[in-house]
């Protein structure tokens, strides 16, 4: 299956999300269990490279969890296939024993360098909206997430919905050159 099935091939057109995105910290919030309530985002920042070629997204991101540590992380998806990709570690910088990437709720088998995340599915819907579906490598649901791109394609939103359907991210990035 591809991901043109369902679609004519002039209205497949993922590339609008093409480039490199950087998350704007303060336009991003998380759910705070605890407070209940969405709170300031807590990572240092994210650096997102996507590119498309055909209907295979590229995607790599590195994301600063502290001052001291970031992570590397990446798949290759073509969008509609029907076999789960792994988006996996490719690099860590800093402790590989750190505490952030220990197990936890989101990440039952924490963050190792070389192993997979999660398992990942995407869909496309328009030229300006898609989803990447997740599950752990334990083959329990993780989350699935929508990106939708702004009109003027400077920006883009990903909204993260946990299994029970809690909307628990929602990170804004804007386009900028490489």
């Amino acid at each position: 299956m591809t991901a043109t099935t369902g679609y004519g091939l002039d209205a497949f057109d993922p590339c609008g999300f093409d480039g490199h995105w950087v998350m704007v910290n303060d336009e991003s919030t998380i759910w705070d269990a605890d407070r209940g309530e969405y709170v300031p985002e807590v990572l240092k920042g994210q650096e997102i490279d996507i590119r498309h070629e055909g209907d295979v997204q590229i995607y790599r991101i590195r994301v600063d969890i502290t001052d001291d540590l970031a992570i590397h992380m990446g798949y290759e998806c073509r969008f509609g296939d029907t076999e789960w990709v792994p988006y996996t570690v490719v690099q860590i910088d800093g402790d590989p024993d750190h505490p952030a990437l220990a197990p936890n709720d989101t990440l039952k088998q924490g963050t190792r360098l070389g192993a997979p995340i999660a398992w990942i599915k995407q869909v496309y819907v328009d030229p300006r909206t898609q989803y990447r579906i997740t599950k752990n490598p334990d083959g329990t649901a993780q989350y699935v997430m929508m990106r939708r791109l702004s009109e003027d394609g400077t920006r883009n939103v990903g909204t993260v919905l946990t299994p029970d359907g809690t909307a628990s991210i929602d990170k804004a990035f804007m386009r900028v050159p490489r």
